[in-house]
């Protein structure tokens, strides 16, 4: 719902002030401390300190390394859909917050309602590379008809539907991926996935200014294509996703794991 209504808010503030965004995050920022300080409940300290060697160890497990470097190819795509979209859109504060907002809204409905019916219908790895499949798609569309804004606008609020679906099962996926705690795994995972969302959108406006302004989505639809490819290939290292415990192989490592540790 933060996602969806952030890029609305943003562009009211936006169409009164280009500080009014700012001073509106900085505002919910000092609610949001408050409101951790004072109604979220002390957490007990951990049993045992977390190195940070851990999480780039836990890239050894090949389903969590192949998770991870499925979303950095996917967060390349999803960074240049968010960074450099608005450029060619050429449209007001107000005209891009509310684009945006239906991004946002169809990813917040995919996410709770969507994902959870088609993981149980075809479980959790089919839904994730048809979710990559079709955002990679709409970034191909919006990379011909670049030049189009009706297009661009339309593709940006479709995609949310296959952002929120792809976000919820690959962030599961993530957490079973490999026998290792949940804060090192997702780490681990992190770690690798936002190297593509910190070179995307730099790279995204190099090759819009430099190049042509269709490359950047060009490059983004392929990048998630590779992801979608990956995934699929990597289906064997990630079966025990599919299946409510894990499997005796990683079990046997979770014990071979405690033993070494004791």
């Amino acid at each position: 719902m933060g996602i969806a209504v952030g890029p609305l808010v943003g562009g009211l503030l936006g169409h009164l002030s280009w500080r009014g965004p700012f001073f509106g995050v900085s505002g919910l920022m000092v609610i949001a401390a408050v409101a951790t300080i004072v109604l979220v409940p002390p957490t007990p300290r951990p049993p045992r300190a977390t190195s940070l060697a851990e999480p780039l160890a836990a890239l050894r497990h090949r389903g969590l390394l192949i998770t991870g470097l499925t979303a950095l190819l996917y967060n390349f795509g999803f960074f240049t859909l968010l960074a450099f979209t608005p450029f060619p859109l050429d449209l007001g504060a107000l005209q891009i917050g509310g684009i945006f907002f239906g991004w946002g809204a169809l990813l917040a409905i995919t996410s709770v309602w969507v994902a959870p019916r088609l993981q149980r219908r075809f479980g959790t790895l089919r839904p994730i590379t048809w979710a990559l499949l079709t955002f990679a798609t709409i970034l191909a569309v919006m990379a011909v008809c670049t030049d189009q804004k009706v297009v661009l606008a339309v593709g940006v609020v479709l995609a949310g539907a296959a952002l929120g679906i792809n976000n919820t099962l690959i962030t599961e996926t993530v957490m079973k991926a490999a026998p290792v705690e949940r804060g090192v795994a997702s780490a681990a995972y992190s770690f690798v996935r936002f190297a593509g969302g910190a070179v995307a959108p730099w790279l995204a406006g190099y090759l819009g200014e430099q190049v042509s302004v269709h490359l950047p989505f060009w490059v983004g639809a392929v990048s998630v294509l590779a992801a979608a490819v990956l995934i699929t290939a990597g289906r064997k290292a990630l079966a025990h996703v599919e299946a409510s415990g894990p499997p005796v192989a990683t079990v046997a490592e979770a014990e071979e794991l405690t033993a070494a540790d004791s």
